[in-house]
C-alpha cells in the first residue's frame, strides 16, 4: 500500500475522459427521453397549424415516417433503461444514439423543408417559427453532448435554411438570414454549455480523487505504507465481528523491532526510518490479503490474522520474525540487520482485549531474551 502524492496532476485529466464521457451519455439519455414525444407532438401541431395550405396525404406520409423513428428511439431507450449499463458501459450506447437521432432529426428537417416549400411567405414564417423552437429545445436537451447537439440542429435547421437562399424575393432571404443567425447563436451556446458542464464534471472527478487522497492519507502510515492504528482499528473491528458471526477464531500478533533505539543512535534516524519501512513491506509480502496490518507507533506493529487459530497463528508469528532475522537492510556501506520480538493471542472477539493480552505476551518474549514469540 503506497500514499499517493497530495496534488492532481495534469496528466489525471486524460483517465477522466472516458468516464466523463460516459456521464455525459448517461445525462443525456435522462434528459431527453420526453423529447422523443414532444418532437412528434411539435410536428403534429405544426401540421395542424398549417392544415388546408398543404397536402393532406403529404402531412400523414410525413408524420407516420416520424412516428416510426419515434418507435425506433423508444425501443432503444427502453432497451437501455432495461439494461441499466453502469460506468463506461455506457459508452456502448452512443452509437444507438446518436444514429437514431440523425435519423429523426432528418426526418424533421425534411418534413420542414416539405412544409415550407407548398405554403405561402407567411406560413413560411410560421413553419420558420417552429424551426426556431425546436432549434431552441434541441440546444437544451442535449447540451450534455456537444457534436450530437450541433448535428440535431443542423439536420433540423439547415435544409429550410438553404432552400430559403436559393428563393427570390426580399423576405425569403430575410428569413434564411434570420435562420443563419439563430444556428450561429445556438452553435455558440452549445459551445458555452458543454465547456461548463466539461469543467463540472471533471472538478468532481478532481474533488473526488482528493477525497480519496485525503482518505488514503487518514488511514495510512506514511513511512511504512500500511494501515495506521486508527485504520487497522476500524478494519479490525469488521474482521473481527464478522469471525463472530461466522464462529471462526481470530488471532492477533503484536510486533515490536529489537534494539530499534540503537539502530537510531548508531546509524541516524533515516536508518530506522529504513528500518521501519522495510518492516511495513515485509509485512505485506509475508502475510495475506485478508490479514490486516497495521503499524501501531514508533517502532511496534500489528497483525490481525481472521480465521486463524492461536498454533497457527505462532506458526505464521515464527516464520515472519525468522524472515526478519534473515533480511539484511543495505545502508550505506553496511547492511543493517534487526530481530523482532512477537507477542500472540486469540480466543476473544474484543480487539482491546486481544491487543492487551499480545502486548503482554510480547513483553514476556523481550523478557525472554528478544528475537521470540509468546502466546497468551
Amino acid at each position: 500500500m503506497t500514499n499517493v502524492p497530495p496534488t492532481i496532476p495534469d496528466q489525471l485529466v486524460s483517465p477522466y475522459d472516458a468516464a466523463i464521457r460516459a456521464d455525459r451519455l448517461s445525462l443525456l439519455f435522462r434528459q431527453s427521453f420526453p423529447a422523443l414525444f414532444l418532437s412528434l407532438l411539435i410536428a403534429c401541431i405544426m401540421c395542424w397549424t398549417l392544415w388546408g395550405s398543404i397536402s393532406p396525404h403529404a402531412v400523414y406520409a410525413w408524420i407516420s415516417v416520424l412516428g416510426v423513428s419515434t418507435l425506433i428511439r423508444l425501443i432503444m431507450f427502453l432497451r437501455y433503461f432495461g439494461t441499466r449499463p453502469q460506468g463506461q458501459q455506457i459508452l456502448a450506447w452512443e452509437r444507438p444514439y446518436a444514429v437514431t437521432l440523425m435519423l429523426s432529426s432528418l426526418i424533421w428537417g425534411l418534413g420542414a423543408l416539405y412544409l415550407i416549400h407548398e405554403v405561402k411567405t407567411m406560413q413560411q414564417g410560421i413553419v420558420l417559427f417552429f424551426l426556431a423552437g425546436m432549434l431552441g429545445g434541441s440546444m437544451v436537451t442535449y447540451a450534455s453532448h456537444r457534436v450530437m447537439t450541433i448535428c440535431a440542429m443542423s439536420c433540423v435547421m439547415v435544409p429550410s435554411t438553404l432552400w430559403l437562399y436559393i428563393q427570390p424575393g426580399q423576405a425569403a432571404l430575410g428569413m434564411a438570414i434570420a435562420s443563419t443567425v439563430m444556428i450561429a447563436t445556438a452553435f455558440l451556446g452549445t459551445k458555452v454549455l458543454s465547456k461548463a458542464m466539461q469543467s463540472s464534471l471533471l472538478l468532481s472527478y478532481q474533488l473526488q480523487h482528493a477525497r480519496d487522497i485525503a482518505e488514503n492519507m487518514a488511514r495510512t502510515d506514511a513511512l511504512t505504507g500500511i494501515f495506521n492504528r486508527r485504520a487497522f482499528a476500524e478494519c479490525g473491528e469488521q474482521a473481527i465481528r464478522l469471525c463472530e458471526r461466522n464462529a471462526h477464531p481470530v488471532s492477533i500478533l503484536l510486533i515490536d523491532i529489537d534494539f530499534f533505539k540503537h539502530v537510531n543512535d548508531a546509524h541516524g534516524h533515516g536508518a530506522g526510518d529504513l528500518v521501519l519501512k522495510k518492516m511495513g513491506h515485509l509485512l505485506e509480502s509475508q502475510f495475506r490479503k485478508t490479514d490486516i496490518c497495521g503499524r501501531f507507533g514508533g517502532e511496534e506493529f500489528a497483525v490481525l490474522l481472521p480465521n486463524t487459530e492461536i498454533a497457527a497463528a505462532k506458526i505464521l508469528a515464527d516464520k515472519f520474525r525468522e524472515t526478519v532475522a534473515d533480511t539484511a537492510i543495505p545502508w550505506q556501506t553496511e547492511n543493517l540487520g534487526v530481530t523482532i520480538s512477537i507477542g500472540v493471542a486469540a480466543d476473544s472477539y474484543d480487539l482491546e482485549s486481544l491487543l492487551h493480552r499480545a502486548d503482554m505476551a510480547m513483553y514476556q518474549a523481550k523478557a525472554s531474551g528478544r528475537n521470540a514469540t509468546v502466546c497468551l
